[in-house]
């Protein structure tokens, strides 16, 4: 079982997976010949936006480290390792991406490379291989709890950016770098795409009552329940999957673990809901198909002027809002109360995208 934190209810149904376009190195061609020029360094990269584009997010915001595949051919020459699974870190001393020991640009190669973050060594119990022979990736051993949680407080502030919790949000360059050596010098920079979900739960209360002064809403509790909690993902390199291709071998990415435990996500509990809305829970999810297993269960009190207290309980299937979660989107579920029913609206957006006016923002 998990807290989150969050204001509940609103979801528009818009989806986002952004799939990056393979990029190149690109080479600056020397005259003079030399066995090795430069180091190879890193800046990282950006999330779910193309490489070299001015980039909001970059990957030092959400993980501290990566880990970094590369294969290197001489002219006429078969393809050699040069790094695998390169453990690179960030300093937020130095403000810079960091590996030991150093590799260097050879002159007339050509490279690829492939990275994810965070780097395995980082995560208890999970293992990240590249099969040389089949050409995949796969990520073994992921596992949620649904953490994350939003502060209690009034000022309905959030805690921050995915990244510091306990649950890991997994990323990858789907389609890696290809080409030349860069100019002398030059750094590599990844396009990392989310291949988990984010689900936002907001509240808020209906007209009605928003605009009846003499009555309080407050939230005490919203559950999630028996969401999956373990699994792995798999991927063709270079190449992100086509749904709408039936010959497409790569488009069943993500095998949950139906040995795992599921568990629950617990919102914010006893804050005061008004008619902007107040987000209660925003929460990493693994891409699933909802069963009829995992319910909302929402519970709040109305006070009237007078000092009356009345509770009320409403419990609806999570299906009813949505059929699966999905790689890389983001969704938010909007919770409206009000003395008659509990409604709700469903949707999914882009990762970072949030369009509805509210004191508390989802990162």
């Amino acid at each position: 079982m998990k807290y989150r934190n969050r204001n509940i209810m609103l979801i528009g149904l818009t989806a986002l997976l952004a799939a990056g376009c393979q990029s190149e190195l690109l080479v600056d061609f020397q005259e003079q010949q030399q066995t090795a020029v430069g180091t190879i360094d890193f800046v990282g990269g950006f999330i779910d936006n193309q490489v070299n584009t001015k980039a909001v997010t970059k990957l030092s915001q959400h993980s501290a480290s990566m880990g970094v595949w590369a294969w290197q051919a001489q002219t006429n020459a078969e393809e050699t390792p040069l790094f695998n699974n390169q453990e690179v870190v960030y300093s937020s001393e130095l403000e810079d991406w960091t590996y030991s020991p150093k590799r260097y640009w050879s002159a007339n190669s050509t490279y690829r490379f492939y990275a994810y973050a965070p780097h395995s060594s980082s995560v208890e119990g999970a293992s990240v291989t590249i099969d040389s022979e089949s050409g995949r990736f796969s990520i073994e051993g992921i596992s949620l709890e649904g953490s994350n949680l939003m502060s209690n407080e009034a000022s309905r502030s959030t805690i921050g950016l995915f990244g510091s919790v306990a649950d890991v949000d997994w990323m990858i360059d789907r389609n890696g770098l290809s080409g030349m050596r860069g100019n002398f010098g030059s750094r590599v920079t990844f396009n990392m795409q989310h291949i988990l979900a984010k689900f936002n739960v907001k509240v808020r209360v209906s007209d009605v009552l928003a605009n009846d002064t003499r009555t309080t809403v407050t939230l005490d509790s919203i559950t999630i329940s028996s969401l999956a909690g373990g699994g792995s993902f798999e991927q063709k390199l270079n190449h992100t999957p086509d749904p709408d291709n039936v010959q497409d071998n790569a488009v069943q990415e993500w095998t949950l673990d139906n040995t795992a435990s599921t568990y629950d996500l617990l919102s914010t509990r006893f804050v005061d809901v008004d008619g902007t809305g107040y987000y209660v829970i925003e929460s990493l999810v693994l891409p699933q198909t909802i069963g009829e297993e995992s319910k909302v269960k929402a519970c709040f009190t109305m006070t009237s002027a007078d000092g009356r207290e009345e509770r009320f309980v409403s419990t609806f299937g999570l299906s009813e809002a949505f059929g699966s979660f999905a790689t890389g989107h983001n969704y938010t579920l909007t919770v409206i109360m009000a003395p008659d029913a509990i409604t709700f609206d469903a949707g999914s957006g882009s990762w970072d995208d949030h369009t509805v006016v509210t004191d508390g923002t989802v990162y």
